[in-house]
């Protein structure tokens, strides 16, 4: 046994040509269609047996910036409160960067189930306070998109997309928690649950709720770390488009920020089944799930155009969120995903670009909101 496992070693470590070579053997035999001669498909490096599914267009070459941002030295001052760290590292959150999102299942639960096809998908976007009333703060990100023809190498674009958004409650008093079956249930906190923690809630492009949980900052010289407890959400698009047989994702987040970049890593259940009226979960699980999203700081990149965008609809985004609050307040609702074939995401985005409703007060622009959302909400 002994030389057995030293042997392991050495393919995978001392010589990485012999351990590579593995790969591209497995490789070659599911090319040649020989599934019996593949001896394993490799976890972290399935890309090379199985390609993602996902974004496949190319983007405009990026530079990446290697100074530390001031933000990151207001996090590292001496002196602080543990509270001030902390709001100073979900401003360090702020930048321009280049996105990578890859998610991958490592195993399954049932023994005759293959693992998923891995997904990989790219952006460039810039993340933006905007909101701080102390004990709160609210995180808007928008993408910024520039394609290269593949054909001609001409690059296309800018194309604006306001992206996920993020808020920040210290103690929070309360968390919206997803029940399965697109609802959603209001639960009052109390201090012994937060204390010295963040409620962080995470919001989809038309700011309808993902999913939310209680988490703590760390901080260390050369990095800080926000880890949250389990959280329920719903399929994101990525999923529904290609599953069904599940409805919940449960797992555990957390967020890494350095100097030059910060990682946003997920560690999945794919649950079967919802939320009991305990709040315990029911049903089985099927898989595993890792993922890892990159946000690396870019520098003389031209988002401009994401800025006029946000500085032209911020009111009317402001009034959809306001609109959100008097529902979340009502405790229980559902969301559906579509009306009459249109999505939420496309009434809002349709709403948002036009000019009339841009320039209504605030009081009369929510009530023209609440009205286009009250079909895609039961309450």
């Amino acid at each position: 046994m002994k030389t057995a496992i030293s042997l392991i070693l050495t393919l995978c470590i001392a010589c990485p040509q012999a351990f590579s070579a593995k790969l591209l053997d497995d490789q070659a035999a599911v090319e040649a269609g020989k599934e019996e001669e593949k001896l394993y498909n490799w976890t972290f490096t399935r890309k090379l047996t199985t390609p993602p599914r996902g974004g496949s267009s190319l983007g405009q070459k990026v530079i990446y910036d290697k100074k530390s941002p001031d933000s990151w030295q207001q996090v590292q001052a001496k002196g602080l409160s543990p509270y001030e760290r902390d709001r100073r590292a979900i401003y360090a959150l702020e930048g321009v960067f280049e996105t990578k999102f890859e998610f991958l299942e490592t195993f399954t639960l049932g023994a005759d189930k293959e693992v998923d096809t891995p997904y990989a998908s790219w952006g460039t976007e810039f993340v933006k306070v905007i909101e701080d009333s102390g004990d709160f703060i609210s995180v808007q990100q928008i993408m910024v998109m520039y394609y290269r023809d593949q054909a001609s190498g001409e690059v296309q674009g800018p194309h604006v997309m306001k992206h996920w958004r993020h808020d920040w409650s210290w103690q929070g008093k309360s968390i919206l928690e997803y029940q399965g079956d697109n609802q959603w249930q209001s639960k009052k906190l109390d201090l012994s649950q937060t204390r010295g923690k963040w409620v962080w809630s995470v919001y989809q492009v038309d700011d309808s709720p993902r999913y939310s949980g209680i988490g703590r900052w760390d901080h260390f010289a050369s990095l800080s770390t926000f880890e949250t407890d389990y959280m329920s959400r719903p399929l994101p698009r990525r999923e529904s488009s290609v599953r069904d047989d599940y409805q919940i994702l449960m797992g555990k987040d957390t967020l890494v920020l350095t100097p030059h970049a910060w990682f946003h890593e997920q560690k999945n259940f794919k649950h079967q089944g919802g939320l009991s009226s305990s709040g315990e979960f029911s049903g089985v699980m099927l898989a595993r799930e890792i993922g890892h999203n990159s946000y690396r700081r870019i520098k003389d990149f031209k988002h401009e155009q994401g800025l006029e965008y946000w500085d032209k609809t911020k009111g009317y985004w402001a009034d959809v969120r306001a609109v959100w609050k008097g529902i979340e307040h009502q405790g229980a609702f559902a969301v559906k995903q579509s009306v009459n074939n249109k999505p939420l995401f496309m009434m809002h985005f349709e709403q948002a670009a036009d000019d009339e409703i841009l320039s209504m007060p605030p009081e009369k622009r929510r009530k023209v909101i609440h009205e286009a959302m009250r079909p895609y909400i039961k309450g």
